[in-house]
């Protein structure tokens, strides 16, 4: 604080400093039964499960991560160049929002959170 500010808080005109509010870390959690899910699941622990038939729908599931709402993506059905195509699309959507990605069942459930979300473990 300088001069003028002890100036002025002596005539009680305090500086009223802005604080930014602290983000709580919002927790997501999931259950798989045995690992492994043996239907198309809508959602997982309220997490909606999302199924890529092309290329074009990535971008839409991106922006649902955008809005900061995690999803769940299976491509379990898809076809394998189509599925390396959607994995490393979303690991450049996860670096651009400091997103972060979990392999729930390995390669074909992948878990994406938005920033200040994390897995209850």
């Amino acid at each position: 604080m300088g001069i003028i500010g002890k100036i002025f808080k002596a005539f009680g005109f305090e500086n009223e400093e802005k604080v930014k509010p602290k983000k709580n870390k919002t927790k997501a959690s999931f259950k798989i039964k045995d690992g492994k899910i043996k239907s198309r699941a809508e959602e997982i622990d309220g997490i909606p499960v999302y199924y890529p038939e092309s290329f074009l729908q990535v971008k839409d599931f991106a922006e649902i991560l955008k809005k900061g709402n995690p999803l769940i993506i299976s491509i379990e059905y898809c076809e394998k160049d189509l599925s390396e195509r959607v994995i490393s699309y979303f690991e450049g959507v996860c670096f651009a929002l400091s997103a972060s990605q979990h392999e729930i069942e390995t390669g074909k459930l992948f878990l994406y959170l938005p920033e200040g979300m994390e897995i209850e473990e």
